[in-house]
């Protein structure tokens, strides 16, 4: 039971992927790919050095080699970030600059609840939320994307990988 709490965080890490995915495909309708990618890495990178020094500003400072290895060397990479995420945002959605929050919570989803769970279990807790808000985000046609309406197979496909989480976290 000790483990339905990061389970269920797992679920939501990719609940927020699926959501990620989403935001770049609507940029990607205006950009191209590769600009939309950027524009989700710039939020991405901002996102993790605002925790690192955050964190280090409380005390657990950051074990990287220098200029890295204080927290306001991590502030200056968070700055630049944002900077070039405003640059690459000009025309856009101002929605569309949390995209890669996702991939922060992703990623340090990963590092905090892969250990604790177990790899399989997490990509698997992580899978069943991407496809979970996926499935909801094909539906509704989300950021411009051509509607694919619910049905029983889709909905039968995510039950499926949910039921999977649930054999894999039982065969642990």
């Amino acid at each position: 039971m000790a483990t339905i709490l990061p389970l269920l965080i797992a679920v939501l890490v990719g609940l927020g992927s699926s959501a990620q995915i989403a935001l770049i495909g609507g940029m990607a309708r205006t950009r191209s790919a590769p600009e939309a990618t950027f524009t989700s890495l710039m939020a991405t990178v901002a996102g993790v050095a605002v925790v690192i020094a955050f964190r280090g500003f409380r005390g657990d400072l950051p074990q990287f080699n220098a200029p890295l290895d204080r927290s306001i060397a991590i502030v200056g990479v968070a700055v630049v970030s944002v900077i070039l995420l405003v640059f690459a945002m000009k025309g856009l959605s101002p929605g569309y600059a949390i995209t890669g929050l996702f991939a922060t919570a992703f990623l340090l989803g990963t590092a905090y609840l892969g250990p604790k769970l177990g790899v399989a279990v997490f990509f698997a807790a992580t899978t069943a939320g991407s496809l979970l808000g996926a499935m909801v985000f094909d539906a509704i046609g989300a950021f411009g994307a051509q509607p694919s309406p619910l049905n029983p197979l889709r909905v039968l496909a995510v039950v499926v990988v949910f039921a999977g989480v649930a054999l894999f976290r039982i065969a642990r």
